[in-house]
């Protein structure tokens, strides 16, 4: 399979789209000592009006709507209004973004400058722009076009699963080296990118603060970044034994390097794509469903 096929599997979530979950209904295991266990009570969010799959949540930054996408080889962007903390309206897609080939993991920042993934002009050796921006009015999305300089210009290397900090001026993402021909990438770190121009630049100090997020044996991926800059939930896939799981690490100030993660031990099952609610005191994620396979979104709280 060609690059751009494995992105149109891969772009959104690495691992729902072609490794069917598994032990979505798996119990919590006993939270270790080096456990984050301060978020707790798992429940799930109903989408009044939607009944497919969906993905990636991410809640705009006043609060009034949830973001999401759904699952298959032709991803959509669609968006609800909170009726309360678990119970979504749903309003439908964002149509002026949604292609015929991949969108997903909407994020916003809370000048509702909107960023999302799209693969609908990834052409190697041609463009290889996979992040793409516009501005959010409450209906659509105006003005999108790509964020240039970021992508890695070799085929099959793909930046994806992108979260914008809430003061705009971060970028976190995710670099997949899916060139290796095999149904998961090879690799799959999260990188950062910071505001300068206009654009963005890679922070040349990502390695350095994301040395103890990143990890050769696992796949990082999907972050979700706090509005000080100091806490970052993500997904860590494990390849060996096919378990993804959410993890959460913090830093002392919003340049210093994060610490050794911690995983989320409320949250079980095949589970990712992390995001936090305004007050911080939600992570919404999504999980695929043991009763009908479908992937839904949950919510865990803290005090």
């Amino acid at each position: 399979m060609g690059s751009r096929g494995m992105i149109v599997l891969f772009a959104v979530s690495i691992a729902a789209c072609a490794c069917g979950g598994g032990g979505g209904n798996a119990p919590s295991m006993p939270a270790a000592s080096n456990d984050y266990s301060a978020l707790g009570n798992p429940e799930l969010v109903t989408i009044i009006g939607y009944n497919g799959d969906a993905m990636e949540p991410f809640v705009s930054r006043d609060g009034i709507y949830l973001f999401f996408n759904n699952n298959g080889a032709n991803k959509d962007i669609f968006y609800g209004a909170f009726v309360n903390a678990t119970t979504i309206q749903f309003q439908g897609p964002i149509t002026n973004i949604n292609t015929a080939a991949v969108e997903g993991t909407p994020t916003t920042d809370v000048a509702s400058r909107f960023f999302y993934v799209t693969t609908a002009n990834y052409n190697p050796p041609t463009t290889y722009d996979t992040l793409y921006s516009g501005t959010w009015n409450g209906s659509s999305v105006t003005g999108a076009a790509a964020v240039s300089g970021l992508a890695m210009t070799t085929p099959g290397l793909v930046n994806f699963d992108i979260e914008v900090s809430a003061d705009g001026a971060t970028l976190y993402f995710a670099d997949g080296d899916f060139s290796g021909g095999n149904a998961f990438p090879d690799a799959a770190d999260i990188a950062m990118a910071i505001s300068s121009g206009g654009n963005f630049i890679r922070d040349p100090t990502s390695g350095v603060i994301l040395a103890n997020v990143n990890t050769t044996a696992g796949l990082e991926y999907a972050p979700a970044i706090s509005a000080d800059g100091r806490e970052l939930f993500f997904t860590r896939l494990n390849l060996s034994a096919m378990q993804a799981r959410i993890y959460r690490s913090t830093r002392t100030s919003s340049t210093a390097t994060f610490a050794t993660p911690q995983l989320v031990s409320a949250i079980s099952g095949f589970v990712e794509g992390p995001a936090l609610s305004p007050d911080e005191k939600s992570l919404y994620y999504h999980r695929e469903s043991a009763a009908n396979g479908r992937f839904e979104i949950y919510r865990v709280t803290r005090p």
